[in-house]
């Protein structure tokens, strides 16, 4: 409609759409955005075509002016942008709204750059972030939070375009994150290359930060873990807390040949029925075991980070848990770990899935489940599974006990345990149990059934040690 100052405003969709809608390049044309009028050539407008302004004016006279009720600080950056200057952008919003007047106004190029930008532009608690895209660059840090939601708002926007519904273009809520500032701020610094002084919390925070955000590389290197050469088996063991593990990555390695006693140190003198007949006798006393009882294919558990390690490495797990046991059974000399609470429920979540799929193992993890009574006289599940402690680095009470055989042996040992011998008719027996505050392990298969060999453990054996290790406030 043409008011009397020759003014016309029109709808984007009231335009038709052809490929040879360029103006003259030596003609000027005036638009009115807001209340600032702008006088742009016919080159300039054509920059970026065909698009809403060379639609317009091949259809009307230059002397008419186009007014568009939009936002004239917006229009700045798109005059500067169709005389070829590259747009710099602040913030969030001024991008989101850049953005969704390139849109209105139909201009192909201003698009494609805005979607292809070298940042991404957030808002988190608060704080406006320019993050540069260059940071994500390695595998597992690619597809991330930010990607997500850049491709989302972008698939939204463009829904209007293919609907033909640009006349009630509204501008899409800038990215709002409510997350702490401070922390992205790290974990920004830590893409970047930096070396940061993180305390054991501020880290666990950024681990989860990191889940939030889906930077999975990031993640892996920040947890905690140590790579060991084993000069003894001359391959790589991987520690690390059961917590950091992805069970996604581990996997069961079935060894090619059979293996001894003396032939494989990753389980040392852990036979198939070490945990229902290791001897309890003293070295000198002990018989030497024959090589074809000891002589038993092992599938150990390995373990490779995600999109870190090009290689699987035996896993060593800990376990920063007191709902950890091990039981003694003096009688009929057998070593099993009651895991309970929150322990058996991660130990679970980590392996049952391994264990029961994968090919010649088949294990399945409620074999080794009973319920037992807590404290408050409650029914709740534990997991007790054989157990190796002859090549365990033992500290018992704050001592280090070489042979905890022979403690086990001492005349004193009464004490009542649970007799595990039969799952399916628990009953009590002699013999010892050892609370473990902080225990390192690894995971063996054979024959249908699974141990676990003790590496490393810190152990209590009853109230006055539990006490000692309780700290002031």
């Amino acid at each position: 409609m043409m008011n009397q100052e020759n003014e016309m405003t029109v709808n984007a969709e009231q335009l038709p759409s052809s490929s040879a809608d360029l103006l003259p390049s030596d003609e000027v044309f005036k638009v009115k955005i807001g209340q600032k009028l702008f006088e742009i050539s016919g080159a300039v407008l054509s920059s970026d075509g065909p698009n809403f302004f060379t639609r317009f004016f091949t259809q009307h006279d230059n002397n008419v002016v186009l007014f568009m009720d939009r936002s004239e600080d917006v229009f700045v950056i798109i005059y500067r942008h169709l005389q070829g200057y590259f747009p710099k952008i602040q913030d969030e919003e001024q991008f989101s709204t850049l953005f969704t007047d390139a849109l209105f106004f139909q201009l192909p190029k201003l698009v494609k750059l805005l979607k292809e930008y070298d940042y991404y532009f957030t808002n988190v608690g608060g704080v406006s972030f320019k993050v540069p895209k260059s940071l994500f660059h390695q595998q597992g840090n690619r597809k991330n939070y930010l990607e997500m939601i850049s491709g989302t708002f972008y698939k939204e926007m463009g829904q209007y375009d293919s609907d033909g519904k640009l006349d009630f273009l509204r501008q899409q809520s800038p990215f709002h994150v409510p997350r702490s500032p401070e922390f992205f701020q790290d974990l920004l610094s830590l893409l970047g290359g930096a070396e940061l002084n993180l305390s054991e919390k501020r880290t666990a925070s950024l681990i989860k930060e990191c889940r939030y955000y889906r930077f999975g590389r990031l993640e892996q290197e920040l947890m905690k873990a140590k790579i060991i050469y084993n000069p003894l088996t001359h391959g790589q063991d991987i520690c690390l807390a059961l917590s950091n593990v992805s069970k996604s990555s581990v996997t069961i390695e079935e060894l090619l040949l059979s293996c001894t006693e003396n032939q494989h140190p990753a389980v040392g003198g852990c036979s198939n029925q070490s945990s229902e007949n290791d001897n309890y006798e003293p070295p000198s006393k002990k018989t030497k075991p024959s090589t074809e009882k000891h002589e038993k294919h092992w599938n150990m558990v390995k373990y490779q980070r995600p999109y870190i390690d090009t290689v699987s490495h035996d896993l060593i797990f800990q376990l920063n848990s007191n709902q950890c046991k091990i039981i003694f059974n003096k009688k009929d000399k057998t070593v099993h770990v009651d895991l309970s609470k929150e322990a058996a429920k991660l130990f679970e979540n980590k392996f049952s899935d391994l264990l029961l799929k994968t090919p010649n193992i088949k294990i399945d993890l409620s074999e080794y489940k009973v319920n037992l009574c807590d404290s408050q006289m409650q029914m709740e599940p534990h997991l007790i599974i054989p157990a190796c402690v002859s090549i365990c680095d033992l500290v018992v009470n704050g001592t280090n006990c070489c042979n905890i055989f022979s403690l086990v042996n001492d005349s004193k040992c009464k004490e009542r345990v649970l007799d595990c011998t039969n799952l399916k008719n628990l009953n009590c027996a002699h013999g010892l149990k050892l609370h473990l505050s902080k225990s390192m392990w690894k995971l063996g298969t054979n024959n249908g059934k699974i141990i676990l060999i003790a590496v490393k453990a810190e152990a209590f054996s009853g109230t006055k040690e539990y006490c000692k290790m309780i700290d002031f406030l």
